[in-house]
């Protein structure tokens, strides 16, 4: 519990941003709206006007919808309407470009559903279906899959939207994207990611609460228990599972794996090694990304499963927010990036005396500069939720309303107490034979009748495959076993889009250089397999040629190659050889006998150029 003293202070706090709020609005007869900064350069910005939650008017409203909860003054309501209806007939509304939760047309939504639950204003609940029938399929199509900006976040406002409607429409909406979700999941070393394709500009599929692992396992669970269908928490627990991996035991923290420009311009990029973006992975630690909002999700975990691995994830996280709490050395406190944000999890923790000294600083902060973040000048003018003033006095009032609920930061579903329509079709074993059939497909259509889809993961069900494969002793069906459980291999090692379009920079620099080298120098160079290139050799042969597995920017594919290449190919796959000894490799392959010099010299020839087409195609990569 805070004290008498602690909450006339948050009190004091919250009405000095209250009035600061009202102060700066534009009024007229029939609407109110604050202004937005945008930069229009590094050091300049401008206003302008946005409806989003994030740093918009949506995000406002809801300050004010929280704070006439807290205090009934009918006042806000006025303020409330009011904003909303510039919002509502503007033509950013009316014709949106962007439609993602915290950050497009989504935030609308949901901000209409909000005030319809405090209110019971039928309007609102008609205009947020009516925005989201009108506007089906960008809402459903976003690129990205995460919470803050891609469709896992319009999952949870269709969930919440159905919950208020139950229109059949939103119900396909929801199936639809929880279809998405299942189709777009990957295998990794452990667990499943998300984000594969080039929306992300990462090291691998991120961590995190608002772009990463975390965020997609938050709205699983929910829907999860929303429609008590198991698959879906299954689902998070995987999503969770591959964050692990980058959790640094250390650093009591997880990496941010975000790769911006000034982090690319490392050495050695092109390898793509954890160790070579390590040193700043670490820092972070917010609700955006690290441990302060990560832990939300794990928190929700041990609630749903309690599992103690759970438990020790979050005194994991907590450890990592008090050691920054002691320190306090950065000078931003809004939801998004700053202090603030650990707000939720810190009271889910009952660590009060460190909220107060949070908000404490906040205010010193916010008297000495009129600014909740001195990194970004226009924080002076930012009324924004998650970026700004309004941020504040939002978490605030989760402290002073209900301290059992993160509220925008974590939105969650109301409890379902109607039968569940997603209980068998997203079951748990429903899942796992759908995303474990994906990676076998060949081998499964020739088995026909395998049904033990049981195992916690890929790898369970790769043993239990093999096992029944060998039982029944066919050997077609064991090659295609063979090659899908190799393709395996690689998805696992997969990092992504952005990995190999950071690569094909490097490769396609360096293939224009050994390009123009003229064929004696190129003779002279060391030769050797291309990582992203690995040769498979079936039970049974293929016939005069070779079959490649290429690891590239949209997966993994297969490709058949004549013999020559075969022959080049195979002989530099373990090591790097000269141009001019595997000449003479091949020609004691091909002939057997003593070469002469004119041999050689037709067989060098054939073999530079085809060299010089398998360094064009990114098979054959040449160093010194």
């Amino acid at each position: 519990m805070f004290t008498t003293k602690q909450i006339e202070k948050f009190n004091r706090q919250l009405y000095e941003i209250y009035d600061e709020l009202c102060f700066n609005f534009i009024e007229t007869d029939r609407e109110i709206w604050w202004p937005t900064p945008f930069y229009t350069n590094l050091d300049e910005y401008e206003f302008k006007e946005s409806y989003d939650l994030f740093n918009g008017n949506c995000g406002i409203v809801l300050f004010f919808l929280k704070l006439y909860q807290f205090d009934r003054n009918a006042d806000h309501l006025r303020i409330v309407n009011k904003a909303m209806y510039r919002i509502l007939n503007s033509s950013e509304v009316l014709h949106p470009k962007f439609f993602a939760l915290y950050t497009g047309l989504g935030g609308v939504v949901y901000t209409c559903l909000k005030i319809f639950e405090v209110t019971d204003d039928e309007f609102y609940k008609d205009k947020a279906l009516a925005l989201t029938l009108h506007n089906e399929k960008e809402l459903t199509e976003l690129l990205k899959a995460d919470l803050l900006s891609g469709y896992t976040g319009n999952l949870l406002l269709f969930c919440l939207l159905y919950h208020h409607t139950n229109h059949p429409k939103v119900l396909s909406m929801v199936s639809f994207l929880i279809d998405r979700l299942i189709a777009e999941a990957r295998i990794s070393e452990q667990g499943l990611k998300w984000d594969y394709s080039r929306s992300k500009k990462a090291y691998d599929s991120m961590t995190g609460f608002s772009h990463g692992a975390s965020g997609i396992a938050w709205v699983l669970m929910q829907v999860g228990q929303y429609f008590n269908a198991s698959g879906l928490i299954y689902l998070a627990e995987e999503a969770l599972r591959y964050e692990m991996q980058y959790f640094q035991e250390s650093a009591k923290n997880w990496l941010d794996l975000r790769l911006g420009p000034h982090r690319l311009n490392k050495p050695d990029v092109h390898e793509w090694k954890l160790e070579t973006f390590l040193p700043e992975m670490t820092d972070v630690n917010a609700w955006a990304h690290g441990a302060a909002g990560i832990a939300l999700s794990r928190q929700m975990a041990l609630q749903i499963t309690k599992e103690k691995k759970y438990e020790e994830h979050c005194q994991n996280a907590l450890e990592r927010c008090l050691h920054d709490l002691e320190k306090l050395t950065r000078t931003d406190f809004t939801l998004v990036s700053g202090y603030c944000g650990m707000i939720p999890f810190l009271l889910e923790c009952e660590m009060n005396a460190q909220v107060a000294l949070i908000l404490g600083q906040a205010s010193a902060l916010h008297q000495k500069t009129n600014s909740y973040n001195t990194y970004v000048s226009c924080s002076i003018d930012d009324y924004g939720l998650l970026s700004g003033k309004a941020g504040i006095g939002y978490i605030i009032l989760q402290i002073l309303t209900d301290q059992s609920s993160a509220g925008i930061l974590a939105p969650g579903l109301p409890h379902n107490d109607k039968k569940s329509v997603f209980e068998y079709e997203y079951s748990e074993i429903q899942i796992k034979k759908l995303i474990f059939s994906n990676y076998y497909t060949r081998t499964l259509n020739k088995l026909q009748h395998f049904s033990a889809f049981e195992s916690k993961d890929i790898d369970g069900f790769k043993i239990k495959l093999q096992s029944e494969i060998l039982q029944i002793q066919n050997d077609e069906i064991a090659a295609s076993f063979n090659l899908e459980s190799a393709l395996v291999d690689l998805w696992k090692k997969h990092k992504g889009y952005f990995s190999f379009e950071q690569k094909h920079k490097y490769w396609l620099k360096r293939v224009e250089e050994n390009l123009k080298l003229c064929d004696k120098v190129l003779t002279d160079k060391n030769l050797r397999l291309s990582d992203r290139v690995k040769l498979y050799r079936p039970l049974k042969r293929i016939e005069n040629g070779l079959l490649l597995f290429i690891s590239d920017e949209n997966g993994v594919k297969e490709i058949n190659v004549g013999l020559f290449t075969a022959l080049i190919l195979n002989a530099i796959e373990k090591e790097k050889m000269k141009g001019e000894e595997l000449v003479k490799l091949l020609h004691a392959t091909l002939f057997g006998d003593t070469p002469n010099e004119k041999s050689l010299m037709q067989l060098a020839d054939k073999v530079v150029q085809q060299t010089r087409l398998l360094i064009e195609a990114g098979f054959i990569e040449v160093s010194d």
